[in-house]
């Protein structure tokens, strides 16, 4: 069965795009996060029938609720099944719980971080969070780091002037150590248990200064570490040995927007782009059986001798950016500043 790719306009700019999962079988909900608007907002949506009659297999999203935040949404990660961190170009991260129980499936506010992120008296953007077991990091352009407990809704670390200039990306690749990405291409990772508010070790994305847009790591390695670079670059790294990328893959035409692994398939990587481009990377082909620096079965290919990457082009380029996608078995979900919604079914994972 080929590909079905099927777009919906919902006039606003979708910054963030999640599946809401559900155990056993396939979910129809999903959420939005929108930007540059007047009015920005955090929504719950539905696929349905537009009648119930319709004999026609096609659904259509539907607004079951929706949550207005004061400027544009950056950032949307699950702390637990059924809450969402939501982090804001105003500098706030707002927890919120989306009701299983209730029709319409209302989105509630638990916790509240306002002015997280600042120059002073003056606000500055929240330009990315990451989750792990409930704990939430927030980055932002004061260059500061925030550890926040999505369980009490308290303040647990402050890193403040962590990096000199902005930060755009980070990951959590263990509970105490994460890895942040500057808009100069400089990487740092963090070990959260240490007193002290240095990085544990320094490296660069590559030699062009481009910023590390996105991080991710690999679900079964976590000491392989993934950055998307503005430039479009790729950037792989093995954390045991993390002086340079092991492999620097040229992919996107420009800035690589989000990037996530399969969660059923560790080996297909999904990526979209500022270009409108949306690929489908088989990643088994950098990855070869040998024994690492503390006998793990599985390393990566260095550069040199990597044999093609395997990638796809899962829909025609679009003529604007394709800002975030996500996976739930087959079927991928992205979001787009041409104010729609494209829904891919009949993926092969």
């Amino acid at each position: 069965m080929s590909l079905d790719v099927q777009g919906t306009f919902v006039s606003q700019k979708i910054n963030k795009i999640r599946w809401i999962p559900e155990d056993y079988v396939e979910t129809k909900c999903f959420l939005t996060g929108s930007w540059d608007d007047y009015t920005n907002f955090v929504k719950v949506w539905s696929f349905e029938k537009p009648h119930e009659d319709d004999d026609d297999d096609v659904e259509y999203p539907r607004t079951l609720s929706e949550y207005t935040v004061e400027d544009d949404v950056t950032q949307i990660k699950f702390t637990e099944k059924n809450k969402i961190a939501v982090s804001t170009s105003d500098g706030e991260v707002i927890l919120l719980a989306i009701s299983a129980y209730e029709k319409d499936m209302p989105l509630k506010e638990v916790f509240h971080w306002k002015n997280l992120h600042n120059f002073g008296s003056e606000q500055c953007s929240c330009t990315s969070l990451d989750t792990i077991e409930g704990d939430i990091v927030s980055i932002g352009e004061d260059g500061h780091i925030n550890i926040l407990s999505g369980r009490r809704g308290d303040i647990t670390r402050s890193i403040k002037e962590a990096d000199s200039c902005s930060l755009h990306s980070v990951c959590f690749f263990k509970h105490n150590e994460l890895i942040t990405g500057n808009i100069r291409g400089h990487m740092k990772i963090w070990d959260l248990r240490s007193p002290e508010d240095k990085p544990a070790a320094s490296f660069l994305l590559a030699g062009d200064e481009a910023a590390a847009t996105c991080i991710v790591n690999h679900p079964t390695q976590p000491h392989i570490v993934l950055a998307g670079s503005e430039s479009g670059a790729l950037a792989v790294w093995d954390l045991r040995v993390n002086s340079f990328p092991t492999s620097l893959l040229n992919a996107h035409a420009a800035g690589v927007s989000e990037m996530q692994f399969h969660p059923e398939n560790p080996h297909k990587l999904i990526s979209c782009s500022v270009s409108g481009e949306i690929w489908d990377w088989n990643m088994e082909s950098l990855t070869k059986s040998t024994k690492g620096p503390d006998n793990q079965p599985s390393t990566w290919m260095p550069l040199e001798d990597k044999s093609p990457m395997m990638v796809n082009s899962l829909m025609p380029t679009l003529h604007k950016a394709i800002n975030t996608l996500d996976c739930d078995r087959g079927r991928i979900l992205c979001g787009a500043d041409n104010e729609a919604v494209y829904l891919m079914k009949n993926y092969k994972y």
